[in-house]
């Protein structure tokens, strides 16, 4: 088993965006904000445009559908940990996002409400890299202050997005920027930001905005209605926690060979993990791991016991654990994106 080059996938979606993907992968410009990497997971049918076939999603390798290989070998591609603990899922869905207009203030809901009212392993936590941002660029969030449930309903059936944004933690971002956003907190992504987004392998969004995007009251409530769809909602006040949301890197080795870093911290390993290959040379990966690769710089090979897979800028990989730890050679640096630490 090797490595697997990925194509472009981009997914259908309510709002506009995804030059800056094209931009990034040196590719033609292709129409769609959202790209999924390395993803075994389909849009729902629930919100997948009527002409779009149901595996629309699913990634695409030259040996074929990637939900399929993972199917026909989860402990090779997987390994045996992740394999048993997530039923043959990589618990793990990366994502090139790129903000064409303002997102919609909204939350995603936790593993806990997932599985009591949606049918599901996962719930939505993120990460996000931050690959681009243009001048003035930035994101919303959570709350600086509490605020009640009642007020937090009230600007949703009033539609207030102005009150919603007013009440939340404003961020100027920059490329390089790491922001961890847990499930339930209220967030929204302004125009002009191209991220790399790690996430839980599912598209359960509750949209406190959804009117000037054309969703309706079933699709922003995940079809449960606004009692249940608001209480997925963190109404905590973040202005004395920003440091929770907006993790330091650590290094995890330095050498004359390059430096590898993970970018979030340990509360996020049950739901994802990154890490940042930094080569000038060579660095060796710790350990075998089902990986998504984003090579965000340079030039240089991926390699592994038995080939060699040239990567520049903009190419995307899907790498098996039974390809054993990976090396990087060569000016490159790159994302690692692994699945959760069961």
């Amino acid at each position: 088993m090797k490595p697997l080059r990925l194509t472009d996938n981009r997914v259908p979606v309510y709002y506009a965006g995804g030059r800056q993907i094209s931009e990034f992968r040196g590719n033609r410009p292709v129409d769609g904000p959202e790209d999924w990497v390395g993803s075994l997971s389909a849009l729902p049918a629930a919100i997948r445009p009527p002409h779009a076939p149901p595996d629309t999603g699913v990634s695409r390798t030259p040996a074929g559908s990637l939900r399929d290989l993972v199917a026909a070998d989860p402990t090779g591609w997987l390994g045996p940990v992740v394999a048993d603990a997530f039923a043959g899922q990589s618990g793990l869905l990366v994502k090139l996002l790129d903000a064409g207009e303002r997102l919609p203030v909204h939350c995603h809901p936790t593993r806990e409400f997932a599985r009591t009212h949606l049918g599901s392993l996962f719930g939505k936590t993120e990460g996000w890299i931050v690959l681009r941002a243009r001048p003035g660029a930035r994101v919303w969030l959570g709350l600086r202050d509490p605020v009640t449930a009642g007020d937090w309903r009230a600007w949703t059936a009033a539609q207030n997005a102005d009150a919603m944004l007013a009440a939340m933690n404003d961020l100027p971002v920059r490329p390089g920027q790491v922001l961890y956003v847990p499930a339930g907190l209220p967030h929204a992504i302004g125009p002009g930001v191209l991220i790399a987004e790690l996430q839980e392998p599912t598209s359960f969004s509750v949209l406190a905005e959804h009117t000037a995007f054309g969703v309706g009251p079933e699709a922003a409530t995940l079809g449960l209605g606004w009692d249940l769809a608001l209480s997925c909602f963190d109404l905590a006040g973040y202005a004395g926690r920003l440091t929770e949301l907006t993790p330091d890197p650590t290094v995890l080795s330095r050498t004359s060979g390059g430096d590898l870093v993970s970018l979030f911290a340990p509360r996020a390993d049950t739901f994802f993990r990154a890490w940042q290959v930094t080569c000038t040379e060579t660095v060796t990966l710790p350990e075998a791991s089902f990986a998504v690769l984003v090579v965000t710089a340079g030039a240089g090979r991926v390699a592994w016991d038995g080939g060699v897979l040239p990567i520049v800028r903009g190419d995307t990989v899907v790498a098996p654990y039974a390809a054993g730890p990976l090396r990087f050679d060569g000016a490159v640096t790159a994302l690692v994106c692994l699945p959760p630490q069961p």
